[in-house]
């Protein structure tokens, strides 16, 4: 592909995505009966698909896994999407378009409070507790690939961590060789489904090597929308 055609086709990708953050609202009605972070994607879903999204960043968005290219199976026992390293990376660099434009962060700001916000507050809440512990996100995401390959993974395995937000949580009867985390009041009130659900995405993003790319991303984007939050939540002691 030419020079021209891919500046072409970038311009064309920053402006569905200036006009999928302004009409997001009206987009997918029909994904009202969808909850948290479903609804999000069940919206976006309506305004590009995976073929079409992965052509517009030039890349393939897996690079391996049981993913096909209109379906993401989430519960595969011998298999799970492994992203793109660059698939993160690309969609930092498109995805806030207002972080450039004020007059655009200024109609997008209340979007994003009413549909966007407490699903990203949630994927923060869960990497966050995760990461206040490396040794106990690493040896669950070891597991979980073992698991994995030796085919031996149950399809409620993450019902583990339903309660994994409550102070209370452990890992291990005793005290002596439980995992601490760092805890914040009032996370728990989180949906225990949603609890698991995002558990599970941050493991498979540390076991396939991403973790890092996609948080920098959700960073970024409280950063903009949502700093007071961010704030508080980085550096409360």
């Amino acid at each position: 592909m030419t020079k021209g055609k891919i500046a072409e086709r970038e311009e064309r990708f920053k402006s569905l995505v200036e006009s999928t953050w302004i009409q997001f609202p009206k987009i997918g009605l029909y994904c009202e009966k969808e909850v948290s972070y479903h609804k999000l994607f069940c919206k976006l879903q309506t305004v590009i698909s995976l073929p079409k999204l992965a052509e517009y960043l030039g890349i393939p968005i897996f690079i391996s896994g049981p993913h096909s290219k209109y379906y993401l199976e989430r519960n595969d026992q011998s298999d799970f999407g492994h992203y793109n390293p660059e698939f993160p990376k690309k969609l930092r660099d498109y995805l806030l378009p207002a972080k450039q434009n004020p007059k655009l962060l200024q109609i997008t700001k209340p979007i994003y409070e009413e549909w966007i916000k407490q699903t990203a507050r949630d994927f923060f809440i869960i990497y966050q507790k995760l990461d206040s512990n490396p040794n106990f996100f690493r040896k669950e995401a070891d597991r979980y690939i073992m698991l994995v390959e030796e085919g031996r993974l149950d399809p409620f395995y993450f019902d583990r961590f339903i309660l994994f937000l409550y102070p209370a949580y452990t890992d291990n009867e005793d005290p002596e060789e439980s995992s601490k985390f760092k805890v914040f009041g009032g996370d728990e009130v989180m949906d225990a489904q949603i609890v698991k659900e995002l558990v599970g995405f941050w493991i498979r993003r540390k076991a396939d090597g991403t973790d890092l790319e996609f948080i920098s991303g959700l960073v970024a984007l409280l950063n903009l929308y949502d700093p007071e939050f961010l704030e508080f939540r980085t550096n409360s002691k």
